[in-house]
């Protein structure tokens, strides 16, 4: 066996393994965007942005920011280690998405990203406010897409929607745990 470096189209990180992810570990994009180191450059992401795209870009950024902080929250409970573990894993995914958003933006990623917030108290509440939230970003990055004027933008709000809709189908396995 030999070992390979997979690049992901959508956030540009890099994975080492054997055989190519189903996804991309780091922001849960489809393997169809994983691809030879070579084939990604960074100025991918500088594109001419419109204003109506960089306040979708900004909603995007708020988005991932809430999302990543509701999740981080979620993992500080004690009481369930598989729900909270992978709501831990969940949290890094969408902040991976907020990089992603903020690098295309031009921006820092915001200060508060990875400082835990409130949650509504119990896993079975907090999952389905999950459901909520997942249900809202995949909709939102599939208007945002079709509106974009910039097929780099498209790809990315259409990509990360895909994973959204992922989310909910992990949030409705998660409720097995509860």
């Amino acid at each position: 066996m030999q070992l390979n470096i997979y690049r992901c189209r959508i956030c540009g990180e890099v994975y080492l393994g054997y055989e190519s992810p189903e996804n991309c570990p780091f922001c849960g994009a489809h393997a169809e965007f994983l691809e030879e180191p070579d084939k990604y450059t960074p100025e991918i992401n500088d594109v001419q942005l419109t204003e109506t795209e960089r306040a979708d870009l900004e909603a995007s950024i708020e988005l991932e920011t809430s999302n990543c902080r509701f999740y981080l929250g979620m993992a500080q409970r004690k009481d369930n280690d598989p729900l909270r573990a992978t709501y831990k894993r969940l949290a890094k995914v969408e902040a991976e998405h907020c990089e992603v958003f903020s690098d295309i933006l031009g921006v820092d990623e915001p200060a508060d990203l990875m400082e835990p917030g409130e949650t509504t108290g119990s896993w079975a509440s907090d999952i389905e406010e999950s459901l909520k939230r997942e249900n809202r970003a995949s909709a939102l990055y599939k208007s945002f897409a079709e509106r974009a004027t910039n097929d780099r933008l498209k790809e990315v709000w259409n990509a990360i929607s895909n994973v959204e809709t992922d989310h909910i189908t992990l949030d409705e396995l998660a409720k097995t745990y509860v």
